[in-house]
């Protein structure tokens, strides 16, 4: 729910807050802290070490300097999340880089979607390719740590540890009785029989359509994860896994346990285990000459910010909920769109790999990423996507008219439909003791309205404006994939896919990573001596900063026990929230993590 409200509210919580902290003061305070963050010593790559990955906490698509939480800021915790695009840069640096002996995957509780840790996998498997050796060590084995380990040359666990393996599950919140508490209600109209978005707020329990496609889409994920496991371990099975989960519960099992199974190879403490590996790489002091992944990055040229360069194939990251305003802490529409028009004009721009990371959000928004990315294929330039975690709804929208479409098979795709979600806050005004007087030159002047629910006629003409949006989405989803309108409305329906769902029925051409996607668009357009550049640049945005700060009149007033004691000033708030765009391109909020 937090996250949730979080998106909606960025732009107008961010402005508040910042006037709240006296703007100046707190830009002063904020920045010398980062500057202390980002000020610090070098750390240099000697010659026999060891390239220790954690495989421990959050791990987000991109480092961002926008993702600092500002709380941690001023509790002098800076502990920011690792990235996938600088774990994998840095195991493609130490499989060619001499002075790396090898990679120790310190495991820990891991906190991932698929997609993102099957990318670390397979770059941990090409490195395996230069013959240098993979080990890895937990003091308990959590699943997604597992999933990545599998493929080391020997995994070793605390004696005193446990293996925790039980397959893939996820869970949404239904807010229903929650809003009911305060005098909230929503009216919903949808398109597309599995565009289950508006449930959690229109409903107590996930739907039979929400259940079974969710069924469906874990155990197409769950299938896949199995097979490579079992690929990397040879003693181990699809059905051996399932059987130690389902009959063994293996995740109470003693760690002795997972080694009579062969999942896990030895049984030895974090300093055996140290020592042991820091005597292969000829380390005779310990473990000592280790190096992390940002250091091991800090000297590649793989990919730059290096916006100047020539033959540039740009690499242009679309992460989190489509917005349709500025700032957004997520895809702010207007901000992309200013982007892709830049980068179509930019001769020195050959190609560009779109890496959309997003469950959708504004079908407005959507709808005018498209169109700039369509004026950016105009040019003759090549258009090619790489999806990540997710690709859902909007996400997809953005991604139907590329050239080609790469996905990871652990990508979630599809749910192509829309939804309307309108809110009725008369119950909370009526709680408060707040009267609304309404004067209007027509009886639909202040439609759709927050204070009083929609009657049959508006309803049916809001069904009418989402059906429209549906409409266009399936034509530009069916021109841009050349697939028959019929053929489209029949895979679509809202139902989110897996990627290799979905290559089946056309909307993904490849399963591959962002590389593959890059290494087509090089080839595509005819590109010899390319130069990769990221786009956006990182910033350091103050509002967005602000944004992150966890407390507000909201959270109080969905907590409280008496809404009334917060009076006119929630409503305030909730009005704001009801302001943005009731009509979405959003998938099922459904988060599956290892």
């Amino acid at each position: 729910m937090k996250k949730f409200f979080l998106n909606l509210l960025s732009s107008f919580m961010g402005a508040w807050i910042a006037i709240v902290l006296s703007g100046v003061v707190a830009v002063i305070i904020i920045f010398s802290l980062v500057g202390g963050v980002v000020g610090g010593s070098v750390e240099s790559v000697k010659d026999g070490c060891i390239l220790r990955i954690g495989l421990d906490g959050e791990i987000v698509e991109r480092d961002m300097s926008s993702q600092i939480d500002v709380m941690s800021l001023l509790k002098k915790d800076f502990n920011t999340p690792q990235s996938v695009s600088t774990l994998v840069t840095a195991i493609n640096e130490a499989a060619t880089d001499n002075r790396v002996k090898s990679i120790y995957l310190d495991c820990g509780y891991l906190s991932a979607s698929p997609a993102s840790l099957h990318a670390i996998r397979n770059a941990l498997l090409e490195f395996k390719t230069s013959k240098k050796k993979i080990y890895a060590y937990a003091d308990v084995m959590t699943q997604g740590a597992y999933f990545v380990a599998s493929v080391a040359d020997e995994i070793s666990l605390n004696p005193a540890g446990n293996f925790n393996l039980r397959g893939l599950g996820g869970q949404s919140l239904f807010y229903k009785g929650l809003f009911d508490k305060v005098g909230v209600s929503f009216q919903a109209v949808r398109v597309g029989k599995g565009k289950a978005a508006v449930e959690p707020y229109t409903a107590d329990t996930m739907s039979q359509v929400a259940r079974a496609q969710n069924i469906a889409l874990l155990d197409t994920l769950w299938i896949q994860m199995r097979r490579e496991i079992a690929s990397s371990r040879n003693a181990v099975t699809p059905a051996l896994i399932d059987t130690l989960i389902d009959r063994d519960y293996i995740s109470s099992k003693p760690a002795s346990f997972a080694v009579s199974n062969k999942l896990v190879d030895k049984l030895e403490y974090r300093h055996v285990f140290e020592d042991r590996i820091a005597k292969l790489a000829k380390q005779d002091d310990g473990l000592e000459n280790v190096v992390t992944p940002s250091a091991l990055v800090a000297a590649s040229a793989t990919m730059s910010e290096n916006v100047g360069a020539s033959n540039q194939i740009a690499v242009l990251y679309a992460s989190g909920g489509i917005d349709d305003f500025m700032g957004s802490g997520g895809i702010s529409s207007p901000d992309m769109v200013d982007q892709i028009l830049e980068l179509s004009k930019n001769d020195d721009v050959k190609a560009l790999v779109l890496r959309v990371n997003s469950p959708g959000g504004s079908a407005f928004g959507s709808e005018q990423m498209w169109e700039a990315l369509e004026t950016f294929k105009k040019t003759g330039k090549t258009f090619v996507v790489s999806m990540g975690d997710y690709a859902a709804s909007g996400g997809y929208y953005i991604s139907c008219g590329a050239d080609r479409i790469f996905a990871d098979p652990f990508t979630i795709t599809g749910s192509i439909g829309i939804f309307g979600l309108i809110p009725n806050i008369k119950g909370l005004v009526d709680k408060i003791g707040l009267s609304v007087q309404t004067v209007a030159t027509n009886p639909n002047g202040l439609y759709p309205a927050v204070f009083t629910p929609m009657d049959e006629q508006q309803l049916a003409a809001m069904q009418a404006m989402v059906e429209d949006g549906y409409n266009l989405f399936v034509k530009r989803v069916a021109e841009g994939r050349k697939l028959p309108v019929a053929k489209v409305k029949e895979v679509a329906d809202g139902r989110p896919l897996s990627a290799v769902v979905a290559r089946g029925h056309g909307l993904v051409d490849d399963l591959g990573s962002l590389q593959n996607a890059i290494d087509w668009a090089k080839k595509k357009a005819k590109v010899e001596r390319e130069n990769v550049v990221i786009y956006p640049k990182p910033d350091m945005n103050f509002v967005k900063l602000m944004g992150s700060i966890n407390e507000s009149v909201l959270f109080k007033l969905l907590s409280a026990d008496d809404p009334a004691a917060l009076g006119e000033e929630a409503v305030f708030v909730l009005q704001n929230m009801f302001d943005r765009d009731m009509v979405m391109a959003r998938m099922y909020p459904f988060e599956v993590k290892l």
